[in-house]
């Protein structure tokens, strides 16, 4: 008697991991994400920033792009002035940020300008109105008839760029080596060179502010470029280890949670290093993220220690708003902002806001203007992509390919460890089920083992949806006689933490400075020497189910072919597919290894896995 699906299915559904897996991310989570340390002298502390601030650049916001993409001066087009007739201007403009993507913005100027004045920067958040938002026109006019420049800057993906709207398709530029990151860090960089180069902006009186993703911008940029003097962020920010250990809802898209950014520092630092200069933290009573009581003890109160250290306590504070209390840059806000700058350059301006309902424009009235070739994220992909990969793989090269690929993983080295038996065998239909857990170094892979009376060669099965979703397949293999292992690497069927959250925790895994991808490929190797122990040795197959499993049994067939015999997967020709059928990062987390196609295809990964013989779905025999 075969096993029927249902007792299959049963037996995959068995639970074996438990809450271990959530222990061990944790564990995992706060052993590799830094915290802030107080300074032990000043000497240090500016020694510490100095370094900080240029590896931010180097390792994190600027990785892989050009140095002249960096420090070229931006390219402005004005593109008309509105005349308001109330004692400001609104100039139209858009500037070059990332080299071929256009960045509108609207300068609010006062109509009488004499010698030098405060500037302020105004980055959007992740508001569909961009620039047009209301409660952001209202800030620009105000600032404008207190006699300051104030600079509205579009935010990619909002706006005028909502071609761009889907922030996750950075995980495309990464792929190809480029930090997606990049593109928003040159947008506010130059924004604020665009700023700096008014003849009436004063370099002494500059600050920034915005809302969310405009909070996010005015951390990340105010804790890298010391032009900015006075810094307002406004829900926008909070440590990755806080996201990743009490505040899953907190994280935000992918440049909230940039490639490497743990393994330089951490926001908890970045806001430390806005001291000396004077800035206001706010945040709101009722807001579904970023609240008050969460980030009071894990961005102000430590920060406040160094500004303490420095002697410049006083220049720090923390505003909790109450009305309306929700996600928002309204009046309350706004007038912080007014009595903040008023206090710190000694402006003698009211700080309540003058009103200005009938001056609220249209989003038609402030449009731009864009080129329509202006790119989004998958366009700056597949332009990166078209040279990749630099060198790629061939049978000459493979052991210093192999040595490139451990280094793209960032391939952890994992022994195989003990295997831990969940529960007592069970043998129905002459097919013997136990489950197993197997200890690799700090990891634990869950395992069910399916052996018939006469089992014939070992099959391993890996599935995208884990190993529940797995009971056609194992029926199959155990109906041809095959000694069946179904397994959940990292970041599948267990090993997954929060379905609605699961994505979020890979993008703090690479934040911490791991791929993903190598982190299951170095589960795989060490699952295959435990497999061939079980098996006599035989050349283990593997039957990858999904994109990301097929990948990671590509990259382990590469890395260690002779212990392979065959693979059945599917995959596209090329991982520039990945960039042309526009892939959900969220769905694919894993496949978004950075620099993973500036190096190897996947006809280079066949190369490497010579004499695995592979066939993919689809298109039959490859090898």
């Amino acid at each position: 008697m075969s096993l029927k699906i249902e007792q299959i299915s049963r037996s995959l559904s068995k639970v074996l991991l438990r809450k271990k897996h959530t222990r061990i991310m944790m564990d995992y989570f706060r052993e590799k994400l830094p915290r802030l340390v107080i300074p032990e002298s000043v000497n240090e502390w500016n020694a510490r920033v100095s370094r900080i601030r240029k590896e931010l650049v180097s390792k994190v916001y600027m990785k892989g792009h050009t140095h002249h993409a960096l420090n070229a001066k931006p390219k402005v087009q004005w593109r008309g002035v509105i005349e308001t007739g109330r004692g400001y201007r609104i100039r139209k403009l858009r500037y070059e940020g990332y080299p071929g993507m256009w960045i509108p913005a609207l300068l609010y100027e006062p109509t009488e300008l004499k010698g030098k004045v405060p500037a302020v920067l105004n980055p959007n958040g992740h508001h569909r109105g961009g620039k047009a938002m209301p409660y952001k026109q209202a800030r620009c006019i105000n600032l404008a008839k207190r006699g300051m420049l104030a600079l509205n800057t579009e935010f990619i993906g909002m706006g005028e760029l909502q071609g761009a709207a889907n922030h996750m398709s950075q995980g495309h530029m990464d792929l190809c080596g480029v930090a997606g990151v990049g593109a928003m860090y040159l947008a506010m960089k130059r924004g604020l060179d665009v700023l700096l180069a008014h003849k009436n902006a004063d370099p002494d009186r500059v600050a920034m502010t915005g809302l969310s993703g405009g909070g996010w911008q005015t951390a990340v940029l105010s804790a890298i470029d010391e032009r900015i003097t006075a810094i307002l962020p406004v829900s926008g920010h909070s440590p990755i280890w806080q996201r990743a250990i009490d505040r899953w809802e907190d994280h935000g898209d992918l440049e909230q949670t940039p490639v490497d950014l743990c393994t330089v520092t951490d926001f908890d630092t970045m806001t430390a290093m806005f001291a000396p200069r004077p800035s206001l933290l706010i945040h709101s009573v009722n807001d579904s993220i970023f609240r008050p009581e969460f980030m009071r003890p894990s961005i102000y109160q430590p920060a406040r220690k160094v500004y303490k250290f420095l002697g410049v306590e006083d220049r720090i504070g923390f505003y909790a708003n109450e009305d309306p209390g929700d996600h928002n840059y309204e009046r309350d806000i706004r007038e912080q902002l007014y009595k903040f700058l008023n206090d710190i350059w000694n402006l003698d301006i009211p700080t309540e806001e003058i009103p200005c309902d009938d001056e609220i424009r249209s989003e038609l009235e402030l449009n731009v203007g864009l080129p329509t070739d202006n790119p989004n994220y998958f366009d700056i992909a597949a332009n990166l992509s078209q040279k990749l990969p630099r060198k790629g793989a061939s049978a000459k090269t493979k052991k210093e390919d192999r040595n490139r690929l451990r280094e793209v993983l960032r391939l952890p080295r994992l022994s195989p460890g003990k295997s831990e038996l969940v529960g007592k065998p069970q043998t129905v239909g002459k097919v013997r089920i136990q489950h197993h857990i197997l200890n690799m170094s700090r990891w634990e892979v869950p395992v069910t083992e399916f052996k018939p009376a006469d089992a014939g060669r070992p099959l391993l099965i890996l599935s995208g949806s884990g190993r529940a979703k797995s009971s056609n397949a194992v029926k199959t293999a155990i109906d041809a006689g095959r000694h069946v292992f179904v397994a959940d690497l990292f970041g599948f069927g267990e090993q997954v933490i929060d379905k609605k959250y699961h994505y979020l925790f890979m993008e703090c895994v690479a934040a911490a400075g791991d791929r993903p991808l190598g982190i299951c490929t170095a589960q795989l190797l060490a699952l295959l020497k435990w497999v061939r122990s079980l098996a006599e040795n035989a050349r283990l197959e593997i039957t990858a189910q999904g994109l990301s499993c097929s990948l990671i049994a590509l990259c382990a067939a590469a890395l260690s072919p002779s212990n392979f015999g065959k693979l059945n997967l599917f995959l596209p020709d090329s991982l520039r597919r990945l960039i042309d059928w526009q892939v959900d990062y969220e769905q694919e987390p894993v496949m978004f290894c950075f620099g993973l196609l500036e190096q190897f295809d996947i006809e280079d990964l066949i190369v490497l896995s010579h004499p695995a013989g592979i066939e993919i779905g689809g298109r039959g025999p490859i090898r």
